[in-house]
């Protein structure tokens, strides 16, 4: 009768049937080691450890990943962006969770699976975890090409390639985890990832610049994230272009 318990305990089965420590599971570099390694050890931590202790630690390992990334892109103009950059980052991802959880509870629940709100958000927001991880680890490459480039339009395309680099590989997670709690419907979860993208850079674009400097902390002007990328390209190409 209970879905969600025979989903966790297929969980197990698939873990090797072997229980994380629970003192090992409630530590931050276990966590990072297992999101990266074996997220199905994770997801069987689900009720086991302190939810608060779980997702405290989730919080912790984005907001470090993603101060880490975001200090390489504010380097490519300094000043104020040094510390203007990650904390957009920062509070647009934040946003971007809680913007789409509810659509992401919505549609797991369609999909089939038996799965409390609580639960949900920590499959979120561990699949995000990764994406985080993931794309600090493109930091040193990101400052190579801030530090040798001084085109706006051509930086911001390397950081939006690193971000949807890290955002495939954290959405395969999403799917494992999903497929794991007994999916009978993959099309709505995938559906929604797109939702997740589009909605992510959007944020993005609401809260420019991150790359680049502006007159103002945040737009005066309401944007589409492609109106935006297609502006800053023909900016570009009519700076660098021949003149007569």
């Amino acid at each position: 009768m209970n879905e969600e318990k025979n989903s966790l305990n297929a969980v197990e089965a698939d873990a090797n049937a072997v229980l994380p420590d629970l003192e090992d599971a409630s530590r931050i570099s276990w966590l990072t080691e297992n999101l990266l390694k074996d997220p199905l050890k994770v997801i069987s931590t689900f009720g086991r450890i302190s939810t608060f202790s779980l997702l405290l630690n989730i919080i912790l390992v984005n907001i470090v990943c993603l101060l880490a990334y975001g200090v390489i892109v504010g380097s490519f103009s300094g000043g104020i962006q040094w510390y203007m950059s990650p904390a957009k980052i920062i509070t647009g991802l934040l946003l971007t969770i809680l913007f789409c959880y509810p659509s992401f509870y919505i549609f797991i629940c369609l999909s089939g699976i038996d799965v409390k709100p609580g639960r949900a958000f920590l499959i979120l927001a561990s699949s995000v975890s990764v994406f985080s991880i993931l794309i600090v680890g493109f930091a040193p490459i990101a400052w190579v090409f801030s530090q040798s480039t001084s085109t706006v339009f051509f930086i911001g395309f390397f950081h939006l390639v690193f971000w949807f680099i890290s955002t495939v590989f954290g959405m395969r997670v999403l799917i494992k985890m999903v497929s794991s709690l007994k999916c009978r419907n993959m099309s709505y979860p995938l559906f929604w990832i797109l939702i997740f993208m589009i909605t992510s850079l959007q944020m993005m674009t609401a809260l420019r610049p991150m790359v680049g400097t502006a007159d103002t902390i945040l737009p005066k002007e309401k944007m589409f994230f492609m109106y935006n990328w297609g502006k800053l390209f023909s900016e570009t190409v009519d700076v660098d272009g021949p003149r007569r």
